[in-house]
């Protein structure tokens, strides 16, 4: 019978049963008893997370970080790739160059750079972006005295003491105070409680100074235009590797408990002490003890056992081969919370090719990451350059000269196969596909000028002693390649 033939066969019956009768729509917004879907508010990162669950959520992520290896090491590797720069001048000014190259080597010690004088520029990056990936996001604060100091993004909030006089909280987000459009004007920082060995300390955050936007550097992980606070972008992973840390401790757990338990040995009901009537068997203690005592498992065993009585070791398949596949795929998936291929956690997982596609994938994810690092970078250094201009470091210069005129190089891409990969960056060069400079600053993290000049030098050097500067590595031609 057709439904239009049947008054009771409704909409109503076709949806109880499951049947989708319109054939279009989003199964994403669909209440099928087995998904959560949205609550139908559309808030902002800011007011999705609350500052008392950013609270939380800030927690979550550094316990992580400190008590598991996976999520300590994946952050390792992430910051590996994407937060180590040496720079380059590129004025076109071969002494200028070099006095700004001097100028940025000294900035960058630990003693000049940052105000504690205990971390240099490549650590302060470094630990820069652990914040943004963990927190979210933190200040460079600027110093008159050309150091920076370093914002945790927690001390950047309302504080427990109250604001200063002619501010209200309706003019922060998590302690953040912008405009109409979203662009920061200040920020409330906060310090924390007073910590010391002798009296403990507080949590408790308490209001230490506000300061203008123009005197600090932001930097944050973004999603949406109208975010103001970042998330970190391992927080999509916490609770899957908190999964993992808390199974392998239970699995631990149960191969002690197989270790301490060797064997059982199982007696008849009639010579058990507890089921004993009469007077004990033959064998038996008089003191109700086990007949077969304490095994002293060092070296070599035997047992005599009654008729009845048998003995049986315990075997643990724990962990299962099922819950290995299992732990195995909740890493790779929280490995995707920084794109890093699984290849990199287990070096055997893939082929030569598997693994070079992998690298390439990940190298294009991680120069979007490091464009970020490098915009903070030039940002501190164009601020820096004006002070040495004002105090006489670089004279006789205009901004115009040196401004953005230079590179943050990340670190090169370690090869896999350096053979073949060398053989095909020559060939690459010889077709006209890519440059020397390219080749060198990608894989070597080096400028292929300054290799040159070295090259000159070191053969000058060995032709005044006599000796060979035959280095085909150093000349080498596509057909003697081939040949």
């Amino acid at each position: 019978m057709h439904a239009a033939a049947n008054p009771n066969l409704s909409f109503t019956t076709f949806a109880s049963a499951g049947i989708d009768t319109v054939g279009s729509g989003y199964d994403a917004v669909k209440q099928t008893g087995r998904r959560r879907t949205g609550d139908g508010m559309l808030r902002s990162e800011d007011d999705t997370l609350r500052q008392s669950d950013r609270k939380r959520l800030l927690s979550s992520s550094q316990q992580i970080y400190r008590n598991f290896t996976v999520a300590r090491w994946m952050i390792a590797r992430h910051l590996d790739y994407v937060s180590t720069f040496h720079f380059q001048a590129k004025t076109g000014n071969r002494a200028l160059n070099n006095k700004l190259e001097s100028l940025v080597a000294n900035w960058s010690k630990a003693g000049e750079f940052e105000v504690s004088g205990r971390f240099s520029r490549s650590k302060f990056t470094r630990m820069g972006e652990l914040q943004r990936v963990l927190n979210g996001d933190f200040g460079v604060l600027r110093l008159r005295n050309g150091k920076v100091q370093g914002i945790e993004g927690e001390r950047v909030r309302s504080p427990n003491g109250g604001l200063p006089s002619g501010y209200t909280l309706e003019d922060f987000i998590h302690g953040v105070r912008t405009n109409d459009w979203g662009a920061h004007l200040e920020y409330c920082v906060c310090r924390r409680g007073k910590f010391s060995d002798a009296g403990g300390g507080t949590s408790q955050f308490q209001f230490e100074r506000m300061v203008p936007a123009r005197n600090m550097f932001w930097f944050g992980n973004y999603d949406r235009f109208d975010q103001t606070r970042g998330i970190g972008s391992i927080t999509s992973a916490i609770n899957g590797l908190a999964d993992v840390y808390e199974s392998f401790d239970y699995a631990l757990a149960r191969e002690k408990i197989a270790q301490l338990f060797a064997a059982v040995i199982k007696v008849s009901k009639d010579d058990h002490p507890l089921t004993q009537t009469a007077a004990p068997a033959e064998g038996q203690a008089d003191d109700g003890q086990p007949k077969y005592g304490r095994i002293n498992w060092n070296g070599p065993v035997q047992l005599n056992l009654d008729g009845d009585d048998s003995l049986e070791f315990v075997t643990s398949d724990n962990p299962s081969a099922n819950a290995q596949a299992f732990w195995t795929q909740m890493i790779v998936l929280a490995l995707k919370a920084l794109d890093i291929p699984y290849s990199f956690f287990d070096e055997s997982f893939t082929t030569y090719s598997g693994a070079r596609q992998a690298l390439l994938q990940y190298e294009d994810s991680a120069k979007i990451k490091r464009q970020d690092l490098q915009a903070l970078l030039s940002a501190m250094l164009r601020w820096r350059c004006v002070l040495w201009m004002l105090d006489g470091s670089l004279p006789g210069v205009c901004l115009e000269d040196v401004l953005d005129r230079w590179l943050w190089v990340p670190n090169g891409t370690p090869w896999i196969d350096p053979l073949k990969e060398v053989t095909a960056d020559i060939s690459a060069i010889g077709a006209g596909l890519t440059s020397r400079q390219r080749v060198c600053r990608e894989k070597y993290g080096v400028d292929f000028f300054e290799v040159a000049r070295e090259l000159v030098r070191e053969t000058k050097f060995l032709e005044r002693f006599g000796l060979s500067t035959n280095l085909s590595a150093a000349n080498v031609q596509i057909n003697e390649v081939a040949a």
